[in-house]
């Protein structure tokens, strides 16, 4: 009978050890107080119940911050390791209005947990509102550095902590991925002084940046009219192997490359019916390329098809210069080269005279252009415009090599 007992008893004491976790995850599933409550009794170990009776006490109407700040700190007793619920005490402390009770709790929160985004990013809007910003901008540059899905709001919150005339670089990490994060984040924003800062520091460093993010780089640049950086990051990146004058703002105005990349400070072809453009390979100028365009369409045709945006300097005045020849291109209005400003509405700022027919020898194509004084980017067109009067269908072709822009 003794036996029989303690076997009983035993039994009742291993099914209470075994059904305590369960009777305890049943009863807390629904977050209410009363069912948080007994699951504790069942369950007292568990940190996890007491952060969500710490929650529901907290979301009362009115709050019982009492209470949730006793359920936390147990929760910190239980898991003193775990930055999370130091966490939780910090942002109710907070709610109350202490303010030294706030800073002792994320101090640790973060010292337990010092690359934990979610954490850093709490402290800087803690520290934000204490007018900590020293804190909270270092806090900001942690965040920007290493989450890309909140680096929008990061930078923008860490800019607001700059003072005038502060030197953005402040804002910069020394890795590649914490760069890598400034500079989109700085396209994103179009904060070009950073991003162009950023974008230094990021090329000396390894890995290379993907092609993808190369191009948006020059693309936003462009985009922004920040023609300097533009071409400074391409140049870094890209070589042309043109015979034209390294002093040209033109890039590849030789055609000397195996192929157009269409993109960045290239020249850029789009596709129009009746008009082949491409790397002529037997004819040139100088080097041993040109650009063929080779027409067969109506007479109504109107091309622009062949572009290059290209970084000039505001104010100045240049002059852009190519050689062009014609084969059986009879037609009134002839090919030229025309200097744009680049817009919704463009503004023409020169265009050369115009070559047809059949030149047998190289003519020399020119225009004096002179840049607003607002302007860093400007666009060189290839173009032809439809005839005012009747006349045959278009066919021939016309070669264009050796442009500049000096």
């Amino acid at each position: 009978m003794v036996v029989l007992a303690l076997t009983v008893v035993i039994a009742g004491w291993l099914a209470i050890q075994l059904a305590s976790p369960a009777v305890a995850w049943y009863d807390g599933r629904g977050d209410k107080i009363a069912g948080l409550e007994r699951a504790i009794a069942w369950d007292p170990q568990n940190a996890e119940l007491h952060i969500k009776l710490g929650h529901a006490y907290a979301d009362k109407v009115p709050a019982d911050f009492t209470r949730a700040r006793a359920q936390y700190s147990e929760a910190v007793r239980l898991r003193p390791t775990d930055a999370y619920p130091r966490l939780l005490r910090a942002l109710l402390a907070e709610k109350e209005g202490d303010h030294a009770a706030a800073r002792a709790a994320i101090e640790g929160a973060v010292q337990l947990d010092p690359h934990n985004v979610s954490i850093r990013w709490e402290a800087a809007l803690l520290a934000l509102g204490w007018g900590d910003r020293a804190t909270a901008l270092d806090h900001f540059k942690y965040v920007l550095s290493v989450d890309p899905e909140q680096r929008d709001a990061a930078f923008q919150l860490a800019q607001t902590l700059l003072r005038p005339g502060e030197d953005p670089a402040r804002l910069l990490p020394t890795d590649a991925d914490g760069l890598t994060n400034v500079m989109l984040a700085a396209l994103r924003q179009k904060d070009m002084t950073l991003a162009g800062i950023a974008w230094r520091q990021r090329i000396q460093l390894e890995p290379q940046l993907p092609e993808e993010m190369l191009k948006q780089y020059v693309a936003v640049t462009l985009d922004q009219g920040a023609g300097a950086l533009a071409r400074a990051a391409w140049l870094s990146f890209v070589t042309d192997g043109s015979t034209t004058s390294e002093n040209s703002a033109v890039w590849n105005g030789g055609f000397e490359t195996e192929r157009l990349l269409g993109w960045g400070l290239d020249w850029r072809v789009e596709k129009t019916w009746g008009v082949d453009v491409a790397l002529d390979r037997f004819v040139a100028a100088a080097g041993s390329r040109s650009l063929r365009l080779t027409f067969n369409s109506f007479p109504t045709l109107d091309f622009d098809g062949v572009t290059q945006l290209v970084v000039v300097e505001p104010g100045r005045s240049y002059r852009l210069r190519a050689l062009a020849k014609a084969t059986d291109f009879t037609t009134r209005s002839g090919v030229k080269l025309q200097v744009v400003v680049p817009g919704i509405l463009e503004q023409s700022l020169a265009e050369t005279q115009t070559i047809s027919g059949t030149t047998g020898d190289w003519v020399r194509l020119e225009t004096p252009v002179t840049i607003p004084a607002n302007t860093s980017v400007v666009r060189v067109k290839v173009r032809r415009e439809p005839t005012n009067e009747p006349e045959g269908n278009l066919s021939g072709k016309v070669w264009l090599d050796e442009v500049t822009l000096q």
